[in-house]
């Protein structure tokens, strides 16, 4: 599927369906980008042929990609159809609804934030069609939340080449986070940090049978190998393993294989249907194996999927709990009533989060804002309070948080700590 080129605005939309789901909203807004982008070829024109009107406040172009008078240009590649689409919504709306709150307050010096998301349907190549358009159609100034270990790894030759900044990355993969990065910012502590954690529990509590099914792609390797880093810290082995389809085309195998080995518990590192048919044939053969996951699957659309089998399945969380005390975690379930959103999750919290944590390094950089004085800005950031969720980054480090707890899933489909 190619990438569809669509603009995020604040009109009030839920997860719902019909005309007011993510999907359907971006792309009724896809003709008004178009309309657009035909304006501003004519506008180009009218410049070539020397028409005085093209000086027009408000119509020269910045020197910046991005930067205008009046408005910083953001995009998004997010994969809004695909394995993924149960779970990007909240990642849409998170950082659409702390957008909305900056820009009622003025926005970054005077200047409105404006998100240009495109779909890449979880597909690598279109994820690079899709930076391609960013970077010369919508002349993006930086890009935040992509999603995809193996997505972003497709883009970032062209985005290092540009020097555009990426911030926030949906992805924990610590092939992304090592080596460093020049124009790379990440929020979310590493998949090795939440296998760490995992493991860090299970041994204190004597479990040593840790099997551990993945996905077949990079996010999967990643983990697996997060996993088997932490496991070797305590002179352990993973007891068995499993790889597994995005599409769960082969779940009743790993089932199989990993049933027959009898292990204490079971480590997920996985995704949407995977996640949820493994479970559910697991525990149709077997019941009582405990199972843990990693925070990509803390979405209500998993727990939904879930039902009853989901009871009692730890997973890890890389940012403070969404319901809870926590200031920010206030302010985030404020700005989404406000912004007229019904699902509150981890990850749209997440992006939320990297969505202010952005901002700020915008306003760091100064009126006269270009990328050079944003990754300076940001890499002098060395202690961000957020509202009780601290980041921080230097020029030797992108990594902006270590943060992981865990949260178990309770009755009703609901998460607990």
């Amino acid at each position: 599927m190619a990438a569809l080129a669509v603009e995020t605005d604040f009109r009030r939309h839920t997860h719902g369906s019909g005309d007011h789901d993510p999907i359907s909203v971006l792309r009724r807004q896809n003709m008004a980008e178009l309309q657009r982008k035909a304006d501003d070829r004519v506008r180009r024109m009218l410049c070539l042929a020397g028409f005085a009107a093209c000086l027009a406040p408000g119509l020269a172009r910045a020197a910046e990609a991005g930067v205008s008078d009046k408005e910083i240009v953001v995009g998004q590649i997010i994969a809004l159809t695909g394995p993924l689409a149960g779970i990007t919504p909240d990642i849409v709306n998170g950082a659409a609804a702390w957008f909305a709150s900056a820009n009622e307050k003025g926005g970054v010096h005077g200047r409105k934030v404006r998100l240009a998301t495109l779909d890449d349907g979880y597909v690598p190549a279109n994820s690079v069609k899709a930076a391609r358009q960013l970077i010369e159609e919508d002349q993006a100034f930086a890009i935040l939340n992509m999603t995809g270990t193996g997505n972003v790894a497709a883009v970032l030759p062209m985005l290092e080449k540009e020097r555009m900044p990426l911030f926030g990355p949906i992805t924990g993969a610590d092939s992304l986070r090592h080596p460093l990065m020049p124009s790379v910012f990440h929020i979310r502590a590493s998949y090795g940090d939440e296998a760490e954690k995992i493991v860090q529990h299970l041994s204190t509590v004597g479990i040593k049978r840790i099997s551990v099914v993945y996905l077949d792609n990079g996010f999967g390797k990643d983990g697996l190998a997060g996993m088997e880093k932490a496991m070797q810290k305590r002179s352990l082995k993973i007891y068995s393993s499993a790889a597994v389809q995005q599409d769960a085309s082969d779940v009743g195998k790993a089932v199989t294989a990993l049933h027959d080995t009898r292990p204490e518990v079971i480590v997920m590192i996985t995704t949407g249907k995977a996640t949820v048919d493994f479970i559910k044939k697991y525990n149709a053969v077997r019941k009582g194996t405990q199972f843990y996951a990693l925070s990509v699957m803390g979405t209500q659309s998993t727990l939904r999927a879930l039902g009853p089998d989901g009871v009692g399945v730890v997973v890890t969380s890389v940012v403070p709990f969404p319901w809870s005390a926590n200031p920010a975690a206030r302010e985030y379930r404020a700005a989404m009533q406000k912004a007229g959103y019904e699902n509150l999750s981890f990850m749209g919290f997440e992006s939320y989060l990297n969505a202010k944590a952005m901002t700020e390094g915008l306003r760091r950089a100064g009126r006269d804002l270009t990328r050079a004085k944003f990754i300076n800005a940001l890499e002098g950031m060395k202690q961000l309070n957020l509202g009780g969720f601290e980041v921080g980054f230097s020029k030797d480090s992108h990594q902006g948080s270590k943060f992981v707890e865990l949260t178990i899933i309770g009755p009703g489909e609901k998460f607990t700590k």
